[in-house]
């Protein structure tokens, strides 16, 4: 597409963009740097929650007419069209299943995305069994990086990788850390891998005080809380105790109940040991327990601030 080709990012360099993991980083050490996948961001929230909703209400409906049926089943119509609503209500549930439910559910907490800077590798993560990892060179012909658009929502941006065969025809497509309203969202996330990539961990941040992971991918209802918060913005933020509070409760019960059901991901052994981090690696960040734990820090919350008033500018 030619959005696609104006939206190409190069791995030779990321230009002047100051770099920042724009929240999707969740390890940085000196083997690798990794991120979670564009799923990440909406798993378990307004989609899950309202079709999860709606199986249940259906759920409640057919139990309710079969309790009050009370012996009235006589005529053979009458069995004929409780099967045709069994049938009916069947494949609605089994619709909305399809639809989006079982690509939320009993799936895995996240896809992660690694950069391995030591073997000049990236592993996208499929899913826990053999062939799940997909390997690739930095700096692949065919690795093709670009900003990708939503497809319901083409005002949304994230960074996308299509894996090409010798024809240059898209054999799968990867995404790495969140969708985002801006180009330069997506620019300062690709100037972070470059630098790390190109420059090395020493290089990647210019302002000490932004060397902090604020992402955690743990399932925790603190987590999901917050990363309700972060989705729903700062126009509601200051009602989410009062009025909004149901709405930012039974988004983050259902983020959590999905979390719940999903397994965590698991690279293999054989890769696990390519990217081995040495115990006293001077640059491995620590991983916060919980979104944000280091902001408790005046000076990192204060950097932060400052950086979202520069993005400001842009916005």
């Amino acid at each position: 597409m030619e959005s696609e080709l104006i939206g190409a990012l190069s791995v030779e360099s990321a230009g002047n963009i100051l770099p920042d993991d724009a929240l999707g980083m969740i390890c940085f050490n000196s083997t690798y740097i990794e991120f979670v996948d564009r799923s990440f961001k909406i798993k378990g929230m307004a989609s899950t929650l309202s079709l999860m909703a709606g199986e249940a209400f259906m759920a409640c409906v057919y139990i309710y007419f079969v309790a009050n049926i009370d012996g009235r089943m006589n005529e053979s119509s009458d069995w004929a069209s409780l099967a045709m609503f069994t049938i009916g209500l069947a494949t609605c549930v089994a619709l909305l299943w399809n639809l989006h439910l079982r690509k939320d559910l009993f799936q895995y907490t996240h896809y992660p995305v690694r950069f391995n800077r030591i073997t000049r590798k990236i592993y996208f993560f499929r899913h826990n069994g053999p062939g799940g990892v997909v390997v690739v060179p930095w700096g692949s012909p065919y690795a093709f990086f670009h900003i990708g658009r939503g497809g319901q929502d083409p005002s949304l941006r994230d960074l996308r990788c299509h894996l090409l065969d010798r024809h240059r025809q898209v054999q799968q497509t990867f995404t790495i850390g969140h969708f985002w309203s801006h180009d330069d969202d997506i620019r300062e996330q690709w100037a972070l891998i470059c630098r790390y990539m190109q420059d090395g961990p020493e290089h990647c941040f210019d302002d000490p005080l932004d060397r902090v992971i604020t992402l955690s991918p743990k399932g925790t209802l603190r987590n999901c809380w917050m990363l309700v918060c972060l989705m729903m913005g700062t126009t509601f933020f200051p009602l989410r105790y009062t009025l909004m509070l149901p709405i930012y409760g039974a988004l983050t019960l259902s983020r959590w109940l999905t979390f719940k059901t999903c397994r965590a991901p698991v690279f293999p052994p054989e890769l696990e040991a390519e990217c081995a981090v040495a115990p006293d690696d001077p640059h491995s960040l620590p991983e916060p327990r919980f979104m944000a734990e280091f902001a408790s820090d005046p000076a990192i919350y204060a950097r932060a601030q400052q950086r979202h008033r520069e993005r400001m500018l842009w916005r």
